[in-house]
C-alpha cells in the first residue's frame, strides 16, 4: 500500500528534480555558448597576430623565426593544430597531442580545420603569398561542460535528499500522525462492543484543517447511530407486522385450505374469496329473516298460553311468517345456485372425464337438453358443424361451454320476450377446432370487455346473476382444452365469442385432469 507521505515526497520531488533538470539545461546550453564564443574570439586574436607577424617572415624565408612563431601559438591549450603554407606549400606546422607538441610535415588537412589567407601589406590586393591552418580543440569545452553537469547531478541528488528528509519531517508531524491518530480512533471505536462517540475525538489543541475533518467525522458518525438506531425501530417494526402478516396469512391459508379441495388447480384459488363474499349476502338475510320469525313465534306463542291472543295478531304473525319464509327459501336458493355454480367449476376443472367423442353429435345432444330452457325464450338456436369432428378430451368442459355462453347470451343479450338469434358454428382448421358463439342481442359496453372474464363480475347482481358463466368458460378453455379465447362486440349489433383449442386436449398436470 503506497502511503501519502510517499506519494507526496514522489511529487515534490518530482517537481523539483524537474526545475532543476530544467535549470541545468539552461547552464549547459549557456555555458557552451559562452564557450564556444570565447573560442571564436581566439580564433580572430590568433588571426589577427599571425596576419601581422608572418607576412615578413614568409617574405624573408625566414624559418627559424616562422618556427619559434608557432611554437609560441602551440602553446596555447586550445589550439590543437597549426599549419603555414608559403603560396600553396607547408613550411611549417605542429600539432598538439595531448599536451605534446610535435612537428608536422606535409599533413592533410582535417574536415574540422579552419584557415585565413596571409597577404603581403604592399600588396594587399594582389593573390594572397600563403595561408595558415588551423584547428582548435573541443577537448576543454567538453571537459567544462562534463564537469558542469556532475556538478549539476550532484546538486540535485542533495537537494532532492535534504527536501526528502524535510518533507518526510513535515509531513508526518503536519499530516501523517493527525491521520494516523484518526485512523486508529476509527478502528478502536468499530472494533469496540460498546461503541462510544467520544472514542473517535482526536485530542487536538489547533483548528486546523484535520481538526475539521475529525469534527466531520464525528458529525458523521454521530448521524449513522441516529439513523441505525431509527433503521433497527424501523426493522423491529417490520417484523413485527411481518410476524402479523404471517399469521394472518397462515390463517387465511388454513380457511382456504378448508374450503378448497386438493384437486383443485391454482385458478380456483381467486374464486374462494368471492363465493364466500356472495354466499354472504344470502346467508345474512336468511340469518336475519329466521331471527325475526323465531323471535315473534316466541311472543306468539306467549300470547297464545296467555290465552289472550287476537286475530290481529294472528293475521299479523301469519303475514310475517310468510314474508320470512319466502326471504329463507329464495335466499337459500341464491346461495345453494352461488355453491352449486362453484362446485361445477371445480367438477368441470379437475374432475371432468377424458373420451373420444365427435363434436357435432355432442353438439346436438347438449341443444336438445337445453330445449325446455330454450322453448320459454323467443330466441332461436342455429348449429353448423359441416364435417365430421373428432375430439380427444373432456366432452363435459365442451357441455359447460356451450351451456354457460346460451345462458350467459338469454340473460344478457335479449330482454325477455324479445327475439332473437344465436348460431353456434364449428369448424376444423388443420389440427385445431373453432367454435365461433354469435348472437344479434344488445351487445357488451366497451368499458365491459376487459372484465367480462373476471370471476364474479355480472351487470345483473339482482337479478340473479352471479359473475361465474364467462369466467368458467374462459378457465375450460384456456386450461382443460389448452386454446385460446376472444370476444368481439358491438353495442346494438350482437356479441360473438371465438373458441380455438387442439384436436386433442393437453395432458393434465401431475397426472390430475387440467
Amino acid at each position: 500500500m503506497h502511503s501519502i507521505r510517499s506519494r507526496l515526497n514522489i511529487i515534490f520531488l518530482a517537481i523539483v528534480t524537474l526545475f532543476l533538470a530544467t535549470s541545468g539545461v539552461i547552464s549547459y546550453w549557456q555555458t557552451q555558448r559562452e564557450l564556444e564564443n570565447n573560442m571564436q574570439l581566439s580564433a580572430m586574436a590568433l588571426q589577427k597576430r599571425l596576419q601581422t607577424v608572418l607576412p615578413g617572415i614568409l617574405w624573408n624565408f625566414d624559418s627559424t623565426q616562422l618556427g619559434l612563431v608557432v611554437e609560441a601559438e602551440m602553446q596555447s591549450a586550445d589550439l590543437a593544430l597549426l599549419l603555414v603554407y608559403n603560396n600553396e606549400e607547408q613550411v611549417d606546422g605542429r600539432i598538439n597531442n595531448q599536451g605534446e607538441m610535435s612537428e608536422v610535415r606535409q599533413s592533410t588537412v582535417p574536415p574540422n580545420a579552419q584557415s585565413f589567407p596571409i597577404y603581403y601589406p604592399a600588396n594587399e590586393v594582389s593573390k594572397p603569398m600563403g595561408k595558415v591552418v588551423y584547428v582548435f580543440s573541443r577537448e576543454k569545452i567538453a571537459a567544462r561542460l562534463k564537469q558542469m553537469v556532475i556538478a549539476k547531478i550532484i546538486e540535485v541528488v542533495l537537494l532532492d535528499l535534504l527536501l526528502f528528509m524535510a518533507l518526510s519531517h513535515s509531513l508526518l508531524l503536519v499530516v501523517i500522525r493527525p491521520l494516523g491518530q484518526l485512523r486508529e480512533a476509527l478502528i478502536h471505536a468499530a472494533d469496540a462492543k460498546d461503541f462510544n462517540l467520544n472514542d473517535i475525538k482526536l485530542a487536538h489543541t489547533s483548528k486546523d484543517e484535520f481538526a475539521d475533518v475529525a469534527d466531520a467525522v464525528h458529525s458523521i458518525t454521530r448521524r449513522l447511530c441516529n439513523d441505525l438506531e431509527n433503521r433497527k425501530a424501523a426493522e423491529l417494526a417490520m417484523r413485527l407486522t411481518r410476524d402479523l402478516t404471517e399469521n394472518a396469512f397462515k390463517q387465511l391459508s388454513e380457511t382456504k385450505n378448508n374450503l378448497v379441495q386438493a384437486e383443485k388447480m391454482a385458478s380456483l384459488g381467486g374464486l374462494v374469496a368471492g363465493v364466500a363474499h356472495e354466499v354472504n349476502t344470502p346467508v345474512g338475510v336468511i340469518l336475519t329473516s329466521a331471527s325475526v320469525l323465531f323471535e315473534d313465534t316466541q311472543a306468539f306463542k306467549a300470547s297464545l298460553d296467555a290465552g289472550a291472543i287476537k286475530k290481529s295478531e294472528v293475521m299479523r304473525y301469519s303475514e310475517m311468517a310468510v314474508e320470512s319464509s319466502r326471504l329463507i327459501l329464495a335466499n337459500a336458493e341464491r346461495a345453494a345456485q352461488l355453491i352449486q355454480s362453484f362446485k361445477q367449476v371445480a367438477v368441470d376443472q379437475t374432475s371432468e372425464a377424458r373420451r373420444t367423442f365427435e363434436l357435432g353429435e355432442y353438439i346436438d345432444e347438449v341443444i336438445m337438453s337445453l330445449k325446455p330452457t330454450l322453448k320459454r325464450t323467443s330466441v332461436r338456436i342455429e348449429t353448423s358443424c359441416t364435417e365430421k369432428i373428432d375430439l380427444d378430451g373432456y366432452p363435459g368442459a365442451i357441455s359447460q361451454i356451450i351451456t354457460n355462453f346460451l345462458t350467459n347470451a338469454l340473460a344478457h343479450a335479449f330482454s325477455e320476450g324479445q327475439e332473437g338469434l344465436i348460431s353456434l358454428h364449428a369448424s376444423r382448421i388443420d389440427n385445431s377446432v373453432t367454435m365461433r358463439f354469435e348472437d344479434n342481442g344488445a351487445g357488451i359496453p366497451p368499458e365491459h370487455l376487459k372484465k367480462i372474464f373476471d370471476p364474479f363480475f355480472t351487470t345483473k347482481r339482482g337479478s340473479g346473476g352471479s359473475g361465474l358463466g364467462l369466467n368458467v368458460v374462459f378457465n375450460l378453455v384456456t386450461q382443460t382444452l389448452g386454446g385460446t379465447l376472444i370476444v368481439n362486440s358491438e353495442q346494438g349489433k350482437g356479441t360473438c365469442f371465438i373458441a380455438c383449442f387442439p384436436l386433442i386436449a393437453p395432458l393434465p398436470k401431475e397426472g390430475k385432469p387440467s
